[in-house]
């Protein structure tokens, strides 16, 4: 029997894999401006995330074969995240979309989820979560105003928009997933699955060009982060976390990720901040808040 935490517990520990998350935006722009290419750093990631949950896994000596019926399941959550996901998210990073942008627009996850879980899932999508989804995205969408000038080439913007559509896939697939196996196991599985999917591509494309990587060591302290928090810690959190509240409720966090990396790319990047950002960020936070508060929370579509 899975062991339950209190829901504060639940609640804090997603708001710090959303907050790795953010941190992830910075540091792949970080590593690309030491000349690391995208499926470079995506395949060295994923190496280290596999050896970090495996070493974790083996320490604590749990068990975790996965049942002939879900390997589908897990291939497609793999294809979704981090395979189709990070394709997108790292190539629109690489083709200057920015960190603040690229987090805004993984904001929209929250729009489609509630749609594919209640069609697909069946999931049950109460009134209030829908407000929250509607105040959040307001705030999403005064932040695209503000700043209309967010960086980012139309092409780099079409690849956020298939991270999107890619985590949203990954959410429901996850919640299947979630009820049957531990985070741990979940999030081993597909770090190894993506290392391997993406694999062939490094050597194809981008195997000759190590060479000219400078500050490597720079580089690869960078990397080590992003293969143990991100791409391993955080998606743990979420598997327990997507079991327990939901598939909806748990992408309503996504609209954090602007607040969080917009705060972390004007001190780390020197990406523009303003005053109408911190209260788009007041709104995008009221949303979430409304939609997780459930005492009202009884009517359903």
């Amino acid at each position: 029997m899975k062991k339950e935490y209190p829901l504060s517990l639940i609640y804090l520990f997603t708001v710090f894999a959303f907050v790795c998350w953010s941190f992830a935006f910075i540091w792949v722009k970080q590593v690309y401006g030491l000349g690391f290419k995208p499926l470079t750093v995506m395949v060295l990631r994923l190496l280290v995330a596999s050896i970090v949950l495996g070493i974790i896994t083996k320490v604590m000596g749990i068990k975790d074969n996965i049942e002939r019926k879900d390997y589908k399941y897990i291939f497609f959550l793999a294809f979704a995240e981090p395979f189709c996901y990070f394709l997108g998210q790292s190539y629109a990073l690489y083709y200057d979309v920015t960190a603040s942008l690229a987090a805004l627009m993984v904001s929209i996850t929250p729009l489609l989820a509630p749609i594919f879980a209640w069609m697909i899932l069946k999931e049950k999508v109460g009134i209030l979560q829908i407000v929250g989804l509607i105040v959040s995205f307001s705030g999403v969408l005064v932040l695209v105003m503000e700043d209309l000038n967010l960086g980012g080439k139309l092409f780099g913007i079409l690849l956020m928009l298939i991270a999107v559509l890619s985590g949203t896939g990954y959410g429901i697939i996850l919640k299947i997933l979630a009820d049957k196996y531990s985070g741990l196991t979940i999030a081993k599985y597909q770090n190894y699955i993506g290392f391997l999917l993406f694999l062939p591509l490094f050597y194809i494309f981008e195997y000759k060009y190590l060479g000219l990587i400078t500050s490597a060591i720079i580089g690869f302290r960078y990397i080590f982060l992003l293969g143990a928090l991100p791409s391993s810690l955080a998606y743990v959190i979420l598997a327990n976390t997507t079991r327990r509240l939901g598939v909806v409720k748990t992408s309503i966090f996504n609209n954090l990720s602007p607040i969080f990396t917009s705060f972390l790319a004007l001190i780390i990047l020197n990406e523009p901040f303003s005053k109408g950002k911190v209260i788009a960020m007041c709104v995008v936070v009221l949303g979430l808040f409304i939609s997780q508060f459930n005492k009202f929370n009884k009517k359903y579509i």
